[in-house]
């Protein structure tokens, strides 16, 4: 992650041929975190998520039925299309649709809203991150996914939108950053829900950013999703980890909404994710991976 832009580092892209079964294939990282046991009560359904980061593949198979709308703020020659990859490949980690064709995302009955916020080389502006937030404000999401970061410290004005999603009750979660160094924005706001990777070993990665700022964290290692021109693809980062999360919380915010007690706020889900981690590392809320991995199991 640089100095100047919001943008993200993607590690180890290793396109992949999936055979057709008839099934969805179940990625390693959904296992870790008991997503096949929380989806006995719910797959996300109706879950609003605004997805800020590179775009969509939108012809892909496999987010046909979770797409709602997608809007380009960066002025791309391809407007909202995914010519990079990334934006599809958490775009299918989140939503990937439970369809028998290729996989299946952690909250696949959830509603997606993509803002390609990122460039087709991977890189924006903090304008064009100012206009996406702003435009899931609009449209009134539930949770914004931001798998990208700067070292940089944005603009007030970016901080403001911040503030202004979080006193609605919109929930923001972001990716650590991946140089295995301090936290960076978006992620080291207060209001933002910081997320670290794991690896299969539930070791912290390598490349992930730690810090006491790191709440939570998740499978990023060779996780398997959605990738640019109806591909598939193993990609590594906390990229990766944070749209598991950002499932995670689609999950139960719509298993909350089936309940006649259906307060929903960020600071429920805040302590809902602590209470539901599997303690990794030091006893307790360290640096390397904050409550410890989450554990659907147990959260929903």
């Amino acid at each position: 992650m640089n100095d100047e832009l919001f943008t993200f580092d993607a590690h180890e892209v290793r396109e992949v041929q999936l055979r057709s079964t008839g099934r969805d294939f179940i990625d390693w990282g959904l296992h870790a975190i008991m997503a096949p046991t929380a989806w006995q009560k719910t797959k996300g359904e109706h879950v609003k998520v605004a997805i800020l980061d590179t775009g969509v593949d939108y012809n892909h198979p496999d987010l046909n039925e979770s797409l709602i709308e997608y809007r380009d703020f960066t002025d791309s020659k391809t407007g909202p299309l995914d010519t990079n990859g990334h934006g599809t490949h958490v775009a299918g980690i989140i939503g990937g649709d439970d369809n028998g064709i290729g996989i299946v995302g952690v909250s696949p009955k959830a509603d997606l809203y993509i803002g390609k916020v990122l460039g087709d080389t991977g890189s924006g502006s903090f304008n064009s991150m100012i206009k996406g937030l702003e435009w899931a404000i609009e449209k009134e999401v539930d949770i914004v996914n931001m798998s990208l970061g700067t070292k940089a410290r944005p603009p007030e004005e970016f901080h403001n939108l911040i503030k202004k999603a979080h006193a609605q009750g919109i929930i923001m979660v972001a990716a650590t950053g991946n140089e295995n160094s301090e936290v960076c924005y978006p992620a080291l706001y207060d209001e933002v829900i910081a997320v670290g990777a794991i690896n299969n070993r539930y070791e912290k990665a390598s490349f992930s950013n730690y810090g006491i700022k790191n709440e939570i964290t998740a499978p990023g290692v060779n996780i398997l999703s959605c990738y640019k021109d109806g591909k598939y693809a193993r990609i590594s980062g906390t990229s990766m980890a944070t749209p598991i999360i950002t499932g995670s919380i689609a999950l139960y915010m719509a298993n909350l909404r089936k309940s006649t007690y259906s307060l929903i706020d960020v600071e429920v889900i805040h302590s809902a994710l602590v209470k539901a981690a599997f303690d990794l590392g030091k006893e307790g809320k360290d640096e390397y991976y904050g409550a410890g991995v989450i554990n659907l199991a147990k959260l929903i």
